[in-house]
């Protein structure tokens, strides 16, 4: 909604008020459970998400928000793109069918409705925790299409390339949404085997194999904004940026970072945006490693993310996948104690000194609402990030650590009751009840604001150490600041930051948390699709486990029992001193293998022990989860942000939540090229 141009400004403001208000009274405002996708045991519960104190944001923070959240919304489809090759193709064919499902069979267009939906949570046809193709729920290649032919009669937008036919098109893309076994592993972590070549990611043309990448320039291995092409057989390196790759996504991305530049709340907030629109002009890595170093400094009210972060489609770990949010502060005192006491926990490392820093900057802390997350970070979005990920930038300028509060909310007690009655230990259920989410909340803390800014490489490694990490760094990375949370939760000085009123309380909250964490492996089990895994968090999961439960490399007794009660598996934490111990032990090893860049021996430790499934265990977790019939994943329904403008110009901005998934995403379809607010 936009005012006329010749609203005088104070009206605006109460204009923004009234709408606010009725927004506030929408019959009913979208928020929490919106609905369930997939079929019984294998659900992903939809959640709408509220963004509680917007409204006391000034309005030209508000505006802020709405033009950063255009920028995020824009650059959505790159994710998409990088999924699979043929991801927007798909999820348009699927689109098409369903706005005009008339004349369909009631159960197919239920059917297409549903992996439409599935679609939109992960971008495209592969699970993006599993790195693994969806299996298939209820549609067939026939009822496909029939389905795509009754939307071609009714006039359907199909995903056509020049001169291919339905059928032709079809062909290609049937196998992509409904084969299995068709490029069936999206990020290939086995051992032994080509992960380019066995990726189905879009990082990498179809073709090029891990000795090609292997053969380049050190400049083009360790580039995060490159897509690696093969034409008549000559590789080719294709930058992201305007011009190139992703060029008209870009376009728009940085028309409204423009936009949003002249309401920058701080001139490191400002730079950031200036680095990051040169990045995308250019593609010159070195700008947005400028931008990085801006916007972590940059400690402002309202911030935002945007830009190529995360590297989990690559296998090996170095290429960035789009992601962007808009969000803005909430209560962020305890966690920015925790913050101010970075040094302290850095000089506290159970790892070789060598391998601390001697100087810790104090790192930028915030507790947020999201209003908006995109690409790799949305619909599913992370409930804390800490970044940069560059490591030397981490040793030289700290980081940011940021924790979105509303995701963290955005659950259902119903699932946490029922996972936490079933899979803890009988005698750990009642504390578990009370104390899980505190523990939780202190983990994650401790994961993103102390583990991943925590050691530094060996000064005689030189090069990028994701690089020279190799296709463990992500997990390593991820397992390496669960280890540093475990082992810094039960340290003395959460009690005189506040987090616990006393060191009893710590120690009760502590070991929930490490039985929270060890079954939670067990919980895992039952989505894990196959035996082998991908996934990076995933893997750190049951390493960690596997390495306490067997008493790590020397068979020791470190505190923790794989046990069965009334025929069920528990993981049950006997003597939490002894379980601290094995949590240093294995943070030490995988610290000397990150600051060596010793890929060898962290392969060769994650495929022994944190890669593979027992299949005994995986299907006694199965059959105890098939009764509870709950969700296995959450995707987020975000607030549509709609502008006050005047002049032409965003002045101010309101939130409705009156979006379901589909309506959010189709918005975001429509207008992600669109230079006009709306």
């Amino acid at each position: 909604m936009t005012t006329s141009t010749r609203t005088p400004r104070g009206l605006l403001t109460l204009l923004g008020i009234l709408l606010s208000g009725a927004a506030a009274l929408a019959d009913p405002p979208m928020l929490g459970e919106l609905g369930r996708i997939g079929p019984p045991g294998k659900q992903t519960l939809i959640v709408g998400v509220d963004a509680p104190g917007f409204e006391d944001l000034a309005p030209r923070e508000r505006a802020l928000v709405y033009l950063l959240n255009r920028a995020a919304i824009a650059g959505d489809r790159i994710f998409t793109r990088q999924v699979h090759r043929y991801a927007p193709d798909v999820i348009t064919l699927l689109d098409e069918i369903d706005q005009r499902n008339e004349t369909l069979d009631p159960a197919v267009a239920a059917a297409v409705r549903e992996e439409l939906l599935r679609a939109l949570v992960h971008h495209g046809p592969y699970d993006l925790r599993m790195h693994r193709k969806h299996e298939r729920w209820g549609l067939t290649p026939q009822d496909l299409a029939d389905a795509t032919e009754a939307a071609a009669r009714a006039g359907a937008h199909l995903p056509r390339l020049p001169g291919e036919t339905t059928a032709q098109m079809l062909a290609r893309l049937s196998p992509v949404l409904l084969d299995g076994e068709f490029e069936a592993v999206h990020v290939e972590q086995g051992k032994d085997r080509d992960m380019i070549a066995g990726s189905a990611s879009d990082l990498y043309a179809r073709g090029v194999t891990q000795p090609m990448i292997e053969g380049l320039l050190g400049y083009w291995q360790e580039k995060i904004n490159v897509r690696f092409d093969l034409r008549d057989g000559r590789l080719f390196m294709q930058p992201y940026r305007i011009g190139g790759v992703y060029s008209d996504e870009l376009k728009a991305v940085s028309h409204w970072l423009r936009k949003a530049l002249p309401l920058a709340q701080s001139e490191e907030q400002r730079r950031s945006m200036h680095a990051l629109l040169d990045f995308y002009t250019t593609g010159d890595e070195a700008l947005f490693r400028e931008h990085s170093v801006h916007w972590l400094k940059s400690d402002t009210r309202v911030d935002y993310l945007n830009g190529f972060v995360e590297s989990y489609l690559d296998p090996r770990g170095v290429v960035g996948s789009f992601e962007a949010n808009v969000s803005f502060r909430a209560d962020s005192a305890l966690v920015r104690r925790l913050a101010e006491n970075a040094q302290y926990f850095e000089g506290k490392m159970p790892f070789d000194s060598r391998y601390r820093r001697a100087k810790v900057e104090v790192p930028v802390a915030s507790v947020v609402n999201v209003v908006t997350a995109t690409g790799d970070a949305g619909p599913m979005s992370a409930a804390a990030y800490n970044l940069p990920n560059y490591s030397d930038l981490r040793r030289d300028h700290g980081s940011k650590n940021v924790v979105l509060l509303n995701i963290e909310l955005a659950r259902s007690e119903e699932v946490r009751r029922a996972l936490i009655n079933e899979f803890y230990p009988p005698a750990d259920r009642a504390d578990g009840l009370a104390l899980s989410d505190e523990a939780r909340r202190w983990l994650v803390y401790m994961h993103e604001v102390i583990g991943h800014g925590s050691g530094q490489p060996d000064p005689a490694v030189k090069g990028a150490d994701r690089v020279l990490a190799g296709r463990t760094w992500s997990a390593l990375e991820e397992t390496r600041a669960d280890l540093v949370a475990l082992y810094m939760v039960l340290d003395p000085k959460l009690v005189e930051v506040g987090a616990f009123k006393d060191a009893r309380q710590q120690e009760a909250t502590a070991r929930v948390g490490y039985v929270g964490y060890l079954n939670g492996d067990l919980m895992a089990m039952r989505t894990d699709p196959e035996l082998e895994l991908r996934e990076a968090h995933r893997r750190g999961y049951h390493l960690v486990t596997e390495y306490l439960v067997n008493g790590g490399t020397g068979k020791k007794d470190l505190g923790v029992r794989r046990v069965k009660t009334d025929g069920k598996t528990f993981h049950t934490v006997v003597d939490l001193k002894k379980a601290r111990a094995g949590v240093a032990e294995l943070l030490t090893v995988l610290q000397k293998y990150k600051s060596t860049a010793d890929d060898r021996a962290a392969t060769e430790l994650f495929d022994r022990l944190g890669t593979r499934l027992d299949p005994v265990l995986r299907e006694e977790v199965r059959r105890r989860a098939e009764p509870l019939d709950l969700p296995t994943m959450r995707a987020h329904v975000y607030p549509r942000v709609v502008p006050v403008v005047q002049d032409g110009q965003v002045v101010d901005a309101v939130r409705i939540h009156d979006e379901d998934l589909l309506t959010q995403a189709r918005r975001y379809r429509r207008i992600w090229n669109d230079p006009a607010p709306e």
